[in-house]
């Protein structure tokens, strides 16, 4: 069977949730027909694990598109791109986000690089033949504009990472012919060892075996809404006086200035003590592990990544009734969904505090329900989030989009 070289392009290489689906789908293909290949702004910890590996990965920094400053060094980017497709000989692209999507349908076309750079620019759509099928992952909500200016009508396939994210493409013509639904996978051996070292975290984490520890995991920013956990924390040690609250990871690029407000927002409460805020962790399998109950109340998420890695780790979580995390969580079985169809709009969610509490407090205080929950969160994981499942998805869509162009291949 012939063997397909892929080309997988991330514009970023920090091991946040859609790096490390990445890193999940390359090690899987590697030994398949499918030879992946990574390419990536520069030297990283992406590149650290893909190294551990023997996975190859070559390193060019993608401008960012439609930025007036970007257009100095598109051309010769897009040159030097072009070049990679036809120097490792590239079956099909994969870009693990919507970003490089632009940059993959120009430096892919059979037609001359500064038509291509007008057409995306003026008209916003592509002029190219299909030589290299563009296959593109989906993992947060897109507006029209945004399906527009990164010309995601022009790629091949899109992989939408929920049903809340596919629905963003539903007034799109090519809806139907394009879009397709796979959700992210994980692999369990890493949170089944932590699981083991729960204590030894918990001890290095400064927490009491007697502690009931609430755990928020992600980039530190409004959208995922970690003031409200703050706000119900004095509602909850007034019925649960050992619980401790969790925040795992740095501010956001554009919020730098939001880990030191959530942190005066503590001490306004009078419950510095009762919360610890860690930088961002590489390695997050023990932190999930040392928690007892996790928390996602996002105002928007394509999939929400961080709900089946506490279920890996046998953890049930409180999730806001919003996107992707709805398609995560059993109501009531696996975790709580908190809020309303209005739960993506943050002055609607703050009157759902009282349900937030009452959820938190069910749980801290049962043990027994939050194992079965647990237990629950982490037999749902394996059924529908294995990396197998996830890996044998994208596949499915790669061959699609290779067959859509089989009449059409790259000339080499």
């Amino acid at each position: 069977m012939k063997r397909v070289r892929v080309l997988h392009i991330t514009p970023s290489v920090r091991l946040l949730g859609a790096r490390r689906s990445l890193l999940t789908l390359v090690k899987e293909l590697a030994g398949t027909r499918f030879e992946p290949l990574v390419l990536v702004p520069r030297q990283g910890a992406l590149t650290e694990e893909l190294d551990k590996r023997h996975l190859r990965w070559i390193a060019l920094e993608l401008p960012p598109w439609r930025k007036g400053s970007s257009w100095l060094t598109m051309h010769s980017r897009l040159i030097a791109l072009r070049n990679i497709l036809h120097q490792e000989k590239i079956d099909l692209i994969h870009c693990n986000e919507i970003y490089p999507n632009p940059h993959a349908v120009v430096a892919s076309s059979d037609m001359p690089l500064w038509r291509e750079l007008f057409a995306s620019i003026v008209i916003r759509r592509s002029l190219r033949g299909p030589l290299v099928p563009v296959v593109t992952h989906n993992r947060l909500s897109v507006s029209p504009r945004m399906i527009q200016n990164y010309l995601l009508g022009d790629s091949t396939r899109i992989i939408a990472v929920s049903h809340a994210a596919a629905k963003d493409f539903a007034q799109e013509a090519w809806f139907g012919q394009k879009v397709r639904v796979v959700y992210n996978g994980i692999e369990f051996d890493e949170f089944e060892r932590a699981k083991s070292r729960r204590d030894e975290v918990r001890a290095r984490l400064g927490f009491d075996p007697s502690d009931v520890v609430f755990g928020m995991v992600g980039l530190l920013m409004p959208r995922k809404r970690p003031q409200f956990l703050l706000d119900a924390s004095p509602d909850i040690l007034a019925r649960v006086p050992r619980a401790r609250f969790l925040f795992v990871g740095d501010p956001s690029p554009r919020h730098e200035y939001y880990a030191e407000e959530l942190r005066k927002r503590a001490h306004e409460l009078g419950i510095s003590d009762r919360v610890t805020f860690l930088p961002f962790q590489e390695r997050v399998a023990g932190i999930f592990a040392a928690m007892d109950v996790h928390v996602l109340l996002s105002n928007e998420e394509g999939f929400g990544r961080v709900v089946i890695e506490a279920a890996a780790a046998g953890i049930p979580t409180i999730g806001s009734r919003v996107g992707g995390i709805q398609e995560l969580i059993v109501d009531n079985e696996t975790g709580f969904l908190i809020g309303n169809e209005n739960a993506f709009d943050d002055k609607e969610f703050w009157k759902h505090m009282s349900e937030f509490v009452e959820a938190a407090t069910l749980l801290a205080c049962d043990a027994n329900r939050r194992r079965a929950m647990g237990l629950a969160a982490y037999e749902h994981c394996l059924m529908h989030f294995s990396s197998e499942q996830y890996v044998h998805g994208v596949v499915r869509v790669f061959q699609e989009a290779l067959e859509e162009i089989v009449a059409q291949q790259p000339p080499w």
